[in-house]
């Protein structure tokens, strides 16, 4: 049987929960076809508790990611072979394949509502995959609005990643939607367009629909979904068509009071400007749950972004970014160093092993004060040391030589910045160096003379300071790393204006 020829392997982008294991097992159905699952998930290769595949070990396929595809087509020499993969697996892989011309893409969408219910309950009741209709679990799951904002922001950014790559490269894709995957004529039609001589007469059923039957009866508070929908416009559809940057509108606040928006960029202290915003607003400007997203005004989607210019007169936005090094520092510390929480174990354990960064495990720093960590042998010098290692790691990571994804606390500011703009014009940009003349300025422009700064005077709080590890070295490689934030910004040395 000859194998199909127009591409060397396919590709299916998705996100999860979108109906890529039916489609998966669906195209296996024809002879010429094979796919292979997740095989850049960051915790298996292929399957779930698979660590080896190809002759490929985790670590030896995060080295070499194109060895291991080489190694799945010549595995199947007489089959076009697939994979599986979704935002958050190796980075390096996505934009790869993305522009490769030998590579056949597959965009797979869902309905974000609909895969953000499925998600909710296949984590609640840990069941990704329905063989036997009587094994079934069922549940009913809470919708929060907060959370599936931030879920369909997440998403749409994705794909408008993926659709962006293409464009770039010059490259097409063929797009499935959830519904379409039992759809018999667009299965064929994507057989064909893979290249395979073969054509189904029927879809053998071998998984089944998880969570079947209206969302109503799935959704415990569904009325109060259906009213916070109606409320945020109603729109739900993935979009990301467009290839444009993304606005991240999911980052914005608006004042309550004043025609004022803050635009928060991640891993900036931004918590003291909202709980300065919230003062402003009669609110307790002390408050820990300052990012309870009813605090403030969100645009939930862009149309609704222009109706609040709109109607609100003298509009300022405004974003404040961080010194490049104070802000991978606050990162380190409270993502990597400590894991307990909101860590990230994962990324912390890829920098252990391969840029040679030395910490205490998690178990033991958890709840430690400086003595304890001093007694353990981690002192100042030797978190400088973790903090360069942490630094080299972030280099490669930005520069897509690792298999981690990019997360924004340490993603480049001026990203942000020009995402912002997309969707308003930002009348201030602030270092943080500079937030009380920034708060001055706007006290004055609307009248505010009785607002307090405290809020913005808290001094961050943390095991270490980074004025305690600070070396030229280290300003030399933030500055390596974040050549434009330093230009763009004008931060001098350790945070100072240039």
């Amino acid at each position: 049987m000859p194998r199909p020829d127009r591409f060397r392997f396919f590709t299916i982008f998705g996100v999860m929960r979108t109906g890529s294991n039916l489609l998966q097992r669906t195209l296996d159905q024809f002879p010429d076809l094979l796919c292979h699952g997740e095989l850049f998930n960051p915790a298996f290769i292929g399957r779930v508790k698979d660590d080896e595949a190809f002759g490929f070990t985790i670590a030896r396929r995060d080295a070499d990611p194109d060895g291991l595809i080489d190694a799945v087509v010549a595995d199947s020499p007489e089959t076009l072979v697939g994979f599986r993969l979704f935002d958050g697996h190796d980075p390096r892989v996505e934009q790869g394949v993305l522009a490769r011309p030998d590579a056949g893409k597959i965009i797979l969408t869902r309905d974000p509502l609909d895969s953000y219910i499925s998600l909710k309950i296949a984590r609640e009741t840990d069941q990704w995959m329905l063989g036997k209709t009587r094994a079934r679990r069922s549940a009913r799951v809470r919708f929060d609005m907060d959370e599936f904002r931030d879920y369909r922001s997440r998403t749409a950014d994705y794909y408008a990643r993926v659709e962006r790559t293409l464009q770039l490269s010059g490259e097409a894709a063929f797009r499935v939607r959830f519904d379409d995957v039992t759809d018999l004529e667009v299965v064929n039609g994507l057989a064909k367009w893979l290249g395979s001589a073969h054509q189904l007469d029927s879809i053998e059923e071998t998984i089944q629909r998880q969570n079947p039957g209206p969302i109503e009866e799935k959704v415990l508070n569904f009325e109060e979904m259906e009213d916070a929908l109606r409320s945020d416009g109603g729109v739900h559809q993935t979009g990301g068509s467009s290839g444009q940057r993304a606005a991240n509108l999911r980052f914005m606040r608006q004042s309550k009071t004043l025609p004022l928006l803050y635009a928060a960029i991640p891993g900036t202290r931004s918590d003291k400007v909202l709980r300065w915003i919230h003062g402003i607003d009669g609110g307790d400007d002390t408050r820990a749950d300052i990012r309870d997203g009813a605090l403030f005004g969100q645009p939930q989607n862009r149309r609704a972004l222009q109706d609040w210019l709109g109607v609100h007169a003298d509009t300022l936005c405004f974003t404040t970014v961080a010194h490049p090094l104070a802000r991978a520092h606050d990162a380190f510390l409270s993502r990597i160093l400590d894991t307990q929480d909101e860590g990230y174990p994962r990324i912390r354990s890829h920098a252990e092993s391969e840029y040679g960064m030395h910490v205490p495990d998690a178990e033991s720093i958890a709840g430690a004060d400086r003595a304890r960590l001093t007694a353990m042998g981690y002192d100042v010098e030797a978190h400088r040391r973790a903090f360069a290692a942490f630094l080299d790691f972030v280099r490669a990571n930005l520069a897509g030589r690792t298999p981690m994804r990019i997360d924004g606390l340490w993603a480049p500011q001026h990203d942000f910045v020009e995402g912002f703009g997309t969707a308003v014009t930002l009348g201030l940009i602030l270092r943080e160096d500079d937030l009380l003349s920034g708060a001055a300025y706007i006290k004055r422009r609307f009248g505010l003379d009785r607002v307090r700064n405290a809020a913005l005077k808290e001094a961050p709080s943390g095991l270490f300071d980074l004025s305690e590890i600070w070396t030229q070295e280290l300003e030399d490689a933030a500055r390596a790393i974040y050549p434009r934030d330093f230009a763009q910004f004008g931060f001098g040395p350790a945070g100072q204006a240039a």
